[in-house]
């Protein structure tokens, strides 16, 4: 393939690319994992066809000099656009991975406080216990979802 074509190549898949980088990045902030979920087995194979046109590129650098000097600059702005994308992609995955690891802690920390404690001794040396040793059945949780 020569380097035209791959140019080409990298111009619709990069294209690709930003459509599905922007529809990822509105899931993450309208907060439905559902839907990045969908989304990734694409994006996946997105980049690999990317990373293969490239690999050709990398194996010879000087075919670059005879690619029009218009479709190298159309690539230049979707990359810029890509590198973009991919650093929101980044903030709100970190926001998602952190709401999450906090969510799971807080309904870990309060499952643990809900337990039962262990008996103490009495003055007569008995075990005294709570009164139900179990631990209640409808504990409430509430999520803060200002982050």
């Amino acid at each position: 393939m020569d380097a035209t074509n791959r140019i080409n190549d990298l111009i619709a898949i990069t294209g690709h690319l930003v459509e599905l980088m922007t529809q990822e990045n509105a899931a993450l902030r309208a907060k439905r994992p559902e839907d990045v979920a969908t989304l990734l087995e694409k994006k996946v194979s997105l980049g690999r066809a990317y990373e293969s046109r490239v690999q050709g590129l990398v194996e010879k650098p000087d075919s670059l000099a005879q690619v029009d000097q218009a479709l190298r600059q159309r690539l230049r702005g979707l990359g810029e656009k890509m590198h973009g994308l991919m650093e929101e992609n980044a903030r709100l995955l970190k926001v998602a991975i952190e709401v999450g690891r906090r969510v799971v802690e807080s309904v870990s920390e309060a499952v643990k406080s809900s337990q039962p404690g262990p008996g103490t001794y009495s003055a007569n040396g008995a075990v005294g216990t709570p009164s139900n040793g179990a631990a209640p059945r409808n504990l409430a949780i509430s999520v803060d979802q200002s982050l």
